[in-house]
This record gives structure tokens, C-alpha cells and sequence, in this order.
């Protein structure tokens, strides 16, 4: 039986009609109430079992895809790598190619030469009778040549096999790339084949996020229902007439506050405002304090939440903002400062903290894949993550907050 249609029939009922025998009955309908009560609390029980198994199933998976996407990266910086070694080792072999033409083109203008002269050129110059010391002279000339031909001959051999050696490390080197690309297109296989997964857990993740929120708030609303239905029958059994007008205004105000929770569900879908400015490279040597009021938010989107408003799915409010933005979007941190966390964590998906100095961190939550590791140093403006939905959030965005001594400050005072 529904609680709200319970309360305003009480309301109608007119309090001349009322008896020991009706309080009998209403006393009967509300132990019903509590014991239907009791036993949502058991079925909210079991769903919050059946979350937690889901959350470690993707907890898994965006493991595996946050591991895959930062494999994929690097193997993107090797193939640029091996490009590059690939076009130094062109470069290489065609300068040893040209040299080589150039000491052949020499050597055999030297053979010409030599082979125009004609053999037995020392043995002439020492049995024509000619003048001795220029016969010594030519002598000297002769060996001189005959050095510098038979090094221009070992020059050109050696040459010959560095040239040989380069083709071979040039063919390596394609072969390598080659095997680079085969890796790459089997990384981007298995990165579809981790999606598609983790789209399915998503999935079914979400579905039992959504059951989960709406048992709870059934049963917040029929708690409130079942205090007031057992109120008004104390009333209405000390005085009918002001329990006839305590059932009228509260009948009243139940409509009242379903209206209200219509509208306040229909606004908290619309964005409180846009960003459209993201964190840029800068350099400063003033500590972190004295960045307030010069960073940007660390990704473009639609701001869902202000800070400190209380949550739609009620209870607790919220301790940063939430910028719904496009899957797979470049989370850029706001100021340099040190990794501190890297991880999956229940609740937050995957997250990153940046610790800033002066007890100042940022943190950056939900997202798709982690690019940077624990201890790594992070100037402004680099890329840390991808936008995603982890950790059970129903839409792509991040969640961000900024803390000052584990509590957590207003990120929008810290921004232009």
C-alpha cells in the first residue's frame, strides 16, 4: 500500500466516524506498514551486497583499460623513437654511399694516371743516366704516390663495410617498426575487446545504482509516512476536530514537497554554468597560496553542482564539483606539484591526488584511464587522465575537489 495515498485518506475521513474499533484498525495497518518496512530494509541489504560485487567486477576492468591506454602511449613514443634512429640511419647510409662514389671516382683517376705512365717507372728513372739527386727526388715522389693509393684503397674497404654495416641496421630497424605496428593494432584490439566489457559491467552497474537509489528514497519516504500516520492517530484519538486540520495542511504540504522534489529533480539535471577554459603551461616560483584566483578548472564541460549545495540523492553535500564533459576528454592539472595517489578507489573510480605544498592537493576522480604514476612530477597544464564515468557514475565527466588541510576549500575561489 502506498503511504502517501494512506496519509490523504486519513486526511479526508471525518473525524465523527472515528472509534476504539477504527484506532483498532488503523493500529493493525500500521504494524503491516512496519513489517513491510522491515522487509525493504532486508531487500536494501541484499542490493547493497550485489553493488559491491558489481563495483569489484569494475574496478577489474577499468584497471585493465586505465593499464591498456597508458601501454598504447608508450608504445606510440617508441614507434616515434624507431622513426626517428630509422631516418638518422638513412641519413647515415647515404652519406657513406656519396663518400664511397667520391673515393672511387679518385682511385680511379689514380689507376688512369698510373696505367698511362706505364710499369717500371722507378727501374727507368734509375738506368736512364739522368741527374742523381732529381732521379732521388722522383724516386721519393713514386713511393709517396704509392702510399697515398694503397690508403685510399683501405679507406675505400672500410668504407665499403660501414656502409654494409648501416643497410643491416637500417633493415633491423624497419623490421622493428614493423613489429611495433603488428603490437600496436593487437593493443587496439584488446583495448575494444576491455571496452566492450567494461560497457557491459557499466551497464549493469548503473541498473543496480538506480534500484538501489530508488529503494532508498521509498523507504526514507515511507519512514516519514509511517511517523506521521502514527502521529495523527494519537491525535486523532485525543481531539478529532484539530486532527481534521493537521490532516488537511499536511495533505497540503505532502503535495507541496512532491512538486518541490519534481522541480529540484528536473534542475539539478541542468548545468549551474559552462567552462570553457582549461589549465595552460606556466612557470612561477610563488608558492602555492598565492595561485588564488589565477588557475582555470582542469576540463572544459558543464558545471552540474555549486559547492556545499546539498545532494540530490540526499543526506550528505557536496565537497567539489562535478563537470560533466566528453568521454575520453584530457584532464589537465591546475598547478605543478607531486603524484601522491594513482589507484582505483570504491566510490571514485579511477582517481588521481596532486599534492601542491602548503597541505593544498587536488584531487580528480570518475575518470577513464590514469596517465601518471605515484611520485612523477606534474607541471600546469598536463595531461593526467581521460574523462570517464568510473566508479559508477551514470555520466562522463570529473569529479574535482581541492582540500587545504584534508578539508575541503571552494575550487571556484581558486579559479580566473
Amino acid at each position: 500500500m502506498n503511504f502517501r495515498h494512506l496519509f490523504v485518506l486519513l486526511a479526508l475521513c471525518s473525524p465523527l466516524c472515528v472509534s476504539a474499533n477504527q484506532a483498532d484498525r488503523k493500529q493493525s495497518e500500521l504494524d503491516a506498514l512496519k513489517q513491510r518496512l522491515q522487509t525493504l530494509q532486508e531487500e536494501f541489504r541484499n542490493t547493497q551486497a550485489d553493488r559491491q560485487e558489481a563495483a569489484d567486477e569494475l574496478r577489474q576492468s577499468e584497471r585493465a583499460i586505465s593499464s591498456a591506454v597508458r601501454q598504447l602511449r608508450q608504445l606510440d613514443w617508441d614507434r616515434q623513437r624507431a622513426r626517428a634512429d630509422l631516418q638518422a640511419l638513412t641519413q647515415q647510409a647515404a652519406a657513406a654511399e656519396a663518400s664511397i662514389q667520391q673515393q672511387q671516382a679518385h682511385l680511379a683517376q689514380a689507376l688512369k694516371a698510373a696505367y698511362l705512365r706505364g710499369q717500371g717507372d722507378a727501374l727507368k728513372l734509375m738506368l736512364n743516366g739522368a741527374d742523381p739527386n732529381q732521379t732521388a727526388r722522383d724516386l721519393r715522389y713514386l713511393a709517396h704516390l704509392s702510399r697515398a693509393q694503397h690508403a685510399m684503397i683501405e679507406s675505400l674497404r672500410a668504407d665499403l663495410a660501414r656502409l654494409a654495416t648501416l643497410q643491416q641496421q637500417t633493415r633491423q630497424k624497419t623490421n622493428d617498426l614493423a613489429q611495433m605496428k603488428a603490437a600496436r593494432e593487437e593493443e587496439q584490439k584488446n583495448l575494444v575487446a576491455e571496452k566492450q566489457q567494461r560497457e557491459q559491467v557499466m551497464q549493469k552497474l548503473s541498473e543496480q545504482i538506480r534500484q538501489q537509489r530508488l529503494e532508498i528514497s521509498n523507504l526514507k519516504r515511507d519512514e516519514r509516512s509511517l511517523t506521521q500516520l502514527v502521529e495523527r492517530l494519537n491525535r486523532l484519538m485525543a481531539q478529532q476536530a484539530a486532527r481534521e486540520a493537521s490532516r488537511a495542511r499536511a495533505a497540503q504540504q505532502a503535495q507541496k514537497s512532491q512538486v518541490e522534489e519534481k522541480g529540484a529533480a528536473v534542475k539539478s539535471q541542468r548545468p549551474v554554468s559552462v567552462n570553457t577554459e582549461t589549465p595552460v603551461a606556466f612557470s612561477t616560483d610563488q608558492p602555492f597560496s598565492r595561485l588564488k584566483g589565477s588557475l582555470r578548472l582542469p576540463v572544459a564541460g558543464e558545471l552540474m553542482n555549486r559547492f556545499g549545495t546539498p545532494r540530490e540523492d540526499g543526506g550528505l553535500s557536496w565537497k567539489g564539483l562535478f563537470i560533466r564533459a566528453a568521454q575520453g576528454s584530457a584532464v589537465k592539472v591546475i598547478a605543478a606539484g607531486q603524484v601522491v595517489f594513482s589507484e582505483w578507489l570504491r566510490g571514485f573510480g579511477n582517481l588521481i591526488i596532486v599534492d601542491h605544498g602548503e597541505g593544498y592537493m587536488s584531487l580528480y576522480s570518475n575518470n577513464e584511464s590514469l596517465y601518471k604514476q605515484v611520485g612523477e612530477r606534474v607541471q600546469p597544464g598536463d595531461a593526467i587522465a581521460a574523462v570517464g564515468n568510473s566508479g559508477g557514475q551514470p555520466d562522463p565527466g570529473l569529479y574535482f575537489e581541492m582540500r587545504h588541510q584534508s578539508r575541503p576549500v571552494n575550487p571556484l575561489l581558486w579559479m580566473k
